[in-house]
Formats: structure tokens, sequence, C-alpha cells
């Protein structure tokens, strides 16, 4: 079957997250890892940094910490549950960080990546464009509060910059969350990912 890897962002949990992609038109396997710290209000966090934070590099630690765990864990995945293709990431912010991370990190490994509400610091910033670099379309609402679109943008011009296959859709008038135009979106792009050969 085709791979998914959903990552949920910061105070969710997966089985809550899954709401986002349980009724995606294909058969697909689906992983929704969990957040390395659990929070005392409940949930989950990837990380201890919010994306406001003026410690970039602290942010950058942290969601290379949290990616550097989530490698291994696909890559064993994919040997352990026969694949069709290379599996496709996704996920909302802390998530959305994360996707942007995981395609720039192991880009080999993945076929596509969708970060919604998410961006990559440029401490995390790759310096050049691998042969086998996934195309990323960041999904991102104009007045999001929480994470910031400028940076988001910067980001992906770097990525463009570098020649990578990167896009940045931006949704006029959504904050911090995904309306039902944007998850359809996502989700059309998530099936022709996932059937691509």
């Amino acid at each position: 079957m085709p791979l998914l890897v959903a990552i949920h962002g910061l105070g969710d949990r997966p089985e809550r997250f899954s709401a986002l992609v349980d009724d995606l038109p294909l058969a697909v396997r689906v992983v929704l890892p969990r957040g390395l710290d659990p929070l005392p209000e409940g949930g989950y966090s990837w990380f201890p940094i919010r994306a406001r934070s003026p410690d970039v590099g602290g942010l950058a630690g942290g969601i290379a910490r949290a990616g550097d765990a989530l490698v291994p864990f696909v890559r064993e995945l994919v040997a352990a549950r026969p694949t069709v293709g290379k599996p496709v990431v996704t996920g909302f912010s802390q998530g959305g960080m994360l996707s942007f991370y995981l395609a720039v990190r192991a880009p080999d490994l993945f076929a596509a990546a969708f970060p919604v509400g998410g961006w990559l610091p440029p401490p995390l910033w790759p310096r050049d464009k691998p042969a086998a670099a996934p195309p990323i379309v960041a999904l991102h609402g104009a007045v999001d509060q929480a994470v910031k679109l400028a940076p988001t943008e910067q980001a992906v011009d770097h990525l463009q910059g570098l020649g990578w296959s990167a896009r940045l859709k931006v949704w006029p008038d959504v904050g911090h969350a995904i309306p039902p135009t944007m998850r359809r979106e996502l989700h059309q792009r998530i099936e022709t990912a996932l059937r691509s050969p």
C-alpha cells in the first residue's frame, strides 16, 4: 500500500489528528506518530520552543531532534511493511515544520511533502539540491499569527533558489487552521503524489 506519514501539531494527539486524513479517497496506510513530550494539559509536543520564539537556533535544534528521531522510524516502517512508491509526509504547525525538515533531511525517503502552517528555520536550510529531492508544497494561511507567513515564504524562496521543486499556496483570511478548502486541496495533492509512480 502507499504510505502517508501525518504529523500532528503542538498539544494534539494522533487519534485526534487522524480526522485530517480519515476520508482520503484512496486506500493508504496512514502512520500518525506521537509527539515526543507529553504536555501537562494533555496532548503532546515535538519540541519545547514555539515558532514565534526569537530563539531560532533553539527552535531549529528542537525540530532537528524530533526529525532525526522520525527518519529511522519511517525507514523501519518502509522496510517492515512494503510500500508502493515512497511515503508522502504532511503535518500541521509543529508537524508542518517537521514535514519541511524531513523532506530536506532525508530527501531520498519521501515522494513529496505537504507542510501546513509550518516553516523551516534558516539553520536547517539545505545548501544544495540533491538528485532525489522531493517536491514540497507548503499550504499556509495569510493571517496565521502562530506561524507567520513571511518566514515560510523565505524558506520556500531559498529552496526554489537552489532548484528544489518548492511552492507555497496561501489562503487569504485564514489563520492557524485548516479550513475545508485547504483540507480538500491537501487531500488532492496527497492523492496525486501517492498515485504517481
